[in-house]
């Protein structure tokens, strides 16, 4: 893929990392001078050290061969400003990074898939962690469900029993379970055993019920 990432902050220099990792062309753009000479002497990547919001910087990017674009800055109205130009450039991929819960509308509006304000994402999960200590992963799934890892407790009463006698509450899945080295798919016969790591998909209102279940059996 051809991608362009605006912003050489934290998020920028991450994506640019996975990016590079799975052999993508990536091309950045940012404002700030020393951003840019932070980012090239880490990465070998093009940058462009100029204004996103500006349509000759967007050309000069190659916009017109990019297959996704992805806003990272702090500001919301750079951001929108950015996915509205690239939107009528024909970017078949727009993301983009949004900072505050009112702005939300107007990048949806856009068609633009919208990544909450990372600062309240890192404090969900913190929050999520101290409340469940052995939750590995967490994540949302839409506005009303979350997916989450743990490990199924060492003294669980679930030990050696299939899946169909693992009571949850209803609309709750496991989807997932990690076996040291091995992937197992979840039927109802399947045996679960303490240290499987088991993936479940909940509703919001669900997670922490789920999660004492597994945690403590």
């Amino acid at each position: 893929m051809y991608i362009i990432i605006v912003g050489a902050g934290g998020i920028g220099r991450k994506l640019v990392e996975f990016a590079l990792k799975d052999k993508h062309n990536v091309v950045v753009i940012e404002k700030e001078e020393e951003k840019c000479e932070e980012l090239a002497r880490k990465y070998d990547v093009a940058i462009i050290n100029a204004d996103a919001t500006q349509e000759e910087t967007l050309k000069e990017a190659e916009i017109k061969k990019a297959d996704a674009l992805i806003a990272t800055t702090a500001d919301d109205a750079i951001n929108l400003m950015v996915v509205s130009l690239a939107k009528n450039m024909k970017v078949p991929m727009l993301i983009s990074v949004v900072n505050k819960e009112e702005a939300k509308p107007m990048f949806m509006e856009k068609e633009v898939n919208i990544v909450k304000n990372p600062d309240d994402l890192m404090a969900e999960y913190l929050y999520k962690s101290l409340k469940h200590p052995t939750v590995d992963d967490f994540m949302h799934v839409g506005e009303k469900a979350e997916m989450f890892t743990l490990p199924l407790a060492m003294k669980s009463k679930f030990s050696g029993k299939p899946i169909k006698k693992v009571k949850l509450p209803k609309k709750c899945l496991i989807v997932a379970i990690e076996r040291e080295d091995e992937f197992v798919i979840p039927t109802a016969e399947v045996e679960i055993y303490p240290g499987d790591k088991i993936t479940v998909l909940v509703p919001k209102n669900q997670a922490d019920k789920v999660g004492k279940i597994l945690s403590g059996g």
